[in-house]
């Protein structure tokens, strides 16, 4: 006998249907940038009705702040966590840090990727959305500073360079390690690319070089075939 298929409850339903819309959103703000996407493609590329968009988050920029809200779940505060970390040292933060980038650009590449679209494409506007991935950045940007200071005081970094300086390098460095995986397609896992960095990064940062630790993990997805994945899943 066949087995009969369980009827959604409508919260059931309605959750399915909003996470439907932001897999489909994050596919096409990526790969398409977010003013060539329309709430129509969205709705059409999660399998409901532009109308389905707007009665679940208003409109276009609705679903792009939703997005950013997991953006500060997946990465910003992650970070943050790890950077104020006092039961490690300036040096083992930096470590950890690199390898993270890692490890959320295999598990989340869209919250990777949308902050440095939103940059692009909403840059000098008065957009909530460009204002939050602002401060962001900045945030980041802060917490990495910290680190590097005390670093610098206890003579475990350089200080011959600024810890401003280094701290906006190593974040644009990060962006663009995520940039060239989407270019190239490359596998996002990317943990020869994560080691090589820690080798320069921490080399670049102490007088003496101290060596990365290795990584060993199998190659994983790509980033769209990590995206494309998100949409078959609801």
């Amino acid at each position: 006998m066949k087995k009969r298929k369980k009827q959604l409850t409508n919260s059931e339903h309605r959750e399915l249907s909003m996470a439907a819309v932001l897999a489909a959103a994050e596919f096409l703000f990526v790969t398409q940038g977010y003013n060539g996407t329309t709430t129509e493609r969205i709705g059409k590329l999660a399998g409901l009705t532009k109308g389905s968009v707007y009665f679940y988050y208003g409109n276009k920029e609705g679903v792009l702040l939703e997005l950013l809200n997991r953006v500060q779940a997946n990465v910003l505060e992650p970070y943050v966590q790890l950077l104020q970390d006092k039961g490690l040292s300036p040096v083992e933060r930096m470590t950890r840090y690199l390898e993270m980038t890692g490890k959320v650009a295999l598990e989340h590449p869209g919250s990777m990727l949308l902050p440095i679209v939103v940059s692009i494409e909403l840059a000098g506007t008065e957009s909530e959305a460009g204002r939050r991935v602002k401060a962001g950045y900045n945030r980041i940007a802060k917490e990495i500073r910290n680190v590097l200071e005390l670093g610098q005081a206890s003579g475990a970094f350089r200080s011959d360079l600024s810890s401003s300086d280094m701290a906006r390098l190593l974040i644009s460095t990060c962006d663009g390690m995520m940039l060239e995986c989407l270019r190239q397609n490359l596998r996002i896992h990317v943990h020869r690319l994560v080691r090589a960095l820690q080798a320069v990064v921490l080399s670049g940062l102490q007088l003496a070089s101290e060596a990365p630790r290795d990584i060993d993990v199998a190659d994983g997805p790509s980033v769209i075939n990590v995206l494309r994945g998100n949409l078959q899943d609801h």
